[in-house]
């Protein structure tokens, strides 16, 4: 008998395989796991980093397309102590060390004012972009000094030759460092934006980097030494970075998170619970169609009228209210998608038992005093198993589905990376109405794709273990 089971089921893998519908589902189920099992070497970020470039920035590819193809990519800027120009300096005694500027001044007179100036060029030659940022760590040292101080200010000169302070650090008489955390500018801060003459609505951006060129990024720093003392400052590598329109292979969400990234995460979670939920339910239904049709009496009319009720309550307003009272969790929305989803399977394989339980070969074993759990596993499971396969398989598009609908109504874990998630957070971020359809079709295509693999593979292993399915093609 345990010949016969898997030399059937060894029979009905290779059908699968050589049947264009399973041959084709079973690739893409396995592409989707290679996809789920190397996702931290696919996806060139984690799901959750944020800011990678500009919010709601295109797929790269698109500046293929004349109407894309000026947009600005992301520029970074990482201006070491190797590459500044440095200009002025005559009076200092300068210091490189570890990509590190040391300035060191001191006098023996009363009062003694310097002035350095330190430049970096770099070439802009994309339209305006709307934001910029930036970060420059850096410790000032005053040495037995009151009445000392030192000034850092930066700036952005255009190549018309206007120049943009973005940064002031105001006379610093005391020791200060500002190394973890350094000294930060953002365009999107709003003091900036009044500090250089803007609307706090306007992009500053758009305004500094309006012309195509040669900008320069210049560190003024000013050192004044009272009372013969000493004063030394230390610069670090300065960070600059404009945030591009333009990135990576699907862009990026309105908090600059790389979509590819989540698309390539969020195979993970919908496997897990397509699989996870169809092998609970699929369970929980075999064992009470077993119970419920081999025993039947009162044991059937209990376990019957349990299932009844659980049949014909609403999910979706069930799974509403168990999200919003108990919490939003993973495991509790596939156990939640489990628990409601097997009565179906479990009244068709009460309905298969009880037609088993008058055969002969069950009467026979009775005779021969076998015991219940003996005939039941030994005899009768083996006759459902065509049924438990098909029905794992075909249950597992339900609970994908279902899940990305959760998710979609927020009412999924909120913490994993999901693509009903992407949906949700694309419609209340207004990519529907903006039609960022790159955005919108990558999660939807991949829903639809993982759900038509398990289907083709549910049909064909149906026609394997329903001959007559065979015999009409």
């Amino acid at each position: 008998m345990k010949s016969d089971k898997y030399s059937t089921f060894t029979s009905a893998l290779k059908w699968a395989t050589s049947h264009k519908k399973g041959s084709l589902g079973l690739l893409i189920l396995i592409l989707f796991l290679l996809i789920a099992i190397f996702a931290d070497f696919i996806a060139p970020h984690k799901p959750d980093e944020l800011g990678l470039a500009d919010g709601l920035a295109v797929p790269i590819w698109l500046k293929s397309l004349p109407e894309y193809r000026n947009l600005p990519e992301n520029v970074v800027i990482m201006a070491s102590s190797n590459n500044w120009n440095i200009k002025s300096s005559e009076g200092l005694q300068l210091q490189r060390s570890n990509q590190w500027l040391i300035c060191n001044i001191s006098t023996n007179e009363n009062y003694l004012r310097k002035v350095i100036f330190l430049e970096y060029p770099f070439n802009y030659s994309y339209s305006p972009p709307r934001i910029f940022e930036g970060k420059l760590p850096f410790t000032v040292s005053v040495y037995e000094a009151p009445g000392s101080y030192a000034r850092l200010q930066l700036y952005i000169e255009t190549p018309s030759g206007r120049n943009y302070e973005i940064f002031d650090s105001g006379s610093i008489a005391y020791n200060k460092s500002m190394i973890d955390p350094p000294a930060r500018f953002d365009a999107r801060d709003v003091s900036l934006k009044l500090m250089l003459g803007f609307a706090p609505d306007e992009d500053v951006g758009e305004k500094i980097f309006a012309e195509e060129g040669t900008y320069h990024l210049r560190l003024v720093l000013t050192f004044v030494v009272v009372n013969g003392s000493t004063l030394k400052v230390a610069i670090g590598p300065l960070y600059f970075r404009i945030l591009g329109l333009a990135y990576g292979l699907l862009g990026t969400d309105n908090l600059g998170a790389d979509l590819f990234s989540n698309l390539i995460y969020g195979t993970r979670v919908s496997l897990l619970v397509g699989v996870m939920a169809s092998v609970i339910s699929v369970s929980i239904g075999l064992v009470v169609g077993l119970v419920s049709g081999y025993k039947g009496g009162i044991v059937d009319q209990i376990l019957m009228f349990f299932t009844d009720t659980l049949l014909f309550m609403p999910v979706i307003p069930l799974l509403v209210a168990v999200s919003v009272f108990i919490g939003k969790n993973l495991y509790l929305t596939i156990s939640l998608i489990a628990l409601l989803s097997w009565m179906g399977f479990a009244r068709n394989c009460r309905s298969y038992v009880m037609s088993l339980r008058d055969r002969l070969f069950v009467e026979s074993a009775k005779a021969l005093g076998a015991s219940d759990i003996y005939i039941i596993f030994r005899h009768i499971l083996p006759q459902l198993t065509p049924i438990v396969y098909i029905t794992l398989v075909m249950n597992v598009p339900g609970a994908i589905l279902l899940e990305a609908s959760l998710s979609f109504l927020n009412l999924g874990d909120p913490s994993i990376p999901s693509w009903g998630r992407m949906l949700y957070n694309a419609y209340y971020s207004g990519a529907f109405f903006r039609m960022v359809w790159w955005w919108i079709i990558p999660p939807g295509l991949m829903i639809a794709l993982l759900a038509m693999s398990f289907v083709l593979i549910g049909q064909t292993l149906d026609e394997v273990f329903n001959p007559k399915l065979r015999a009409r093609r």
